[in-house]
């Protein structure tokens, strides 16, 4: 998988369980996914187990922090981009 498919994955997931009415347009890889309510802190780790699904190996401890869940942006960069 290319970044850009990586991304669509990991935005169409953040939309279909979104509590928020928002639209997908409104999800760009640079939206702050928590503080634009997006995703919930709780949401992460479902979504943490998604994104071990997409990379086919599980994910390091020390690789989550906070700030890796901040836009897709930092998501692919953490997760995908070494791998690419």
């Amino acid at each position: 998988m290319d970044e850009r498919e990586v991304k669509e994955k990991l935005r169409t997931w953040i939309i279909q369980r979104s509590k928020q009415p928002k639209a997908a347009g409104e999800l760009t890889d640079d939206t702050p996914i928590i503080e634009s309510g997006f995703l919930s802190s709780l949401d992460i780790v479902e979504f943490v187990l998604y994104i071990e699904d997409l990379r086919g190996e599980e994910i390091e401890l020390d690789d989550l922090e906070p700030a890796v869940f901040t836009s897709t942006n930092t998501m692919y960069q953490t997760f995908f981009a070494q791998s690419a």
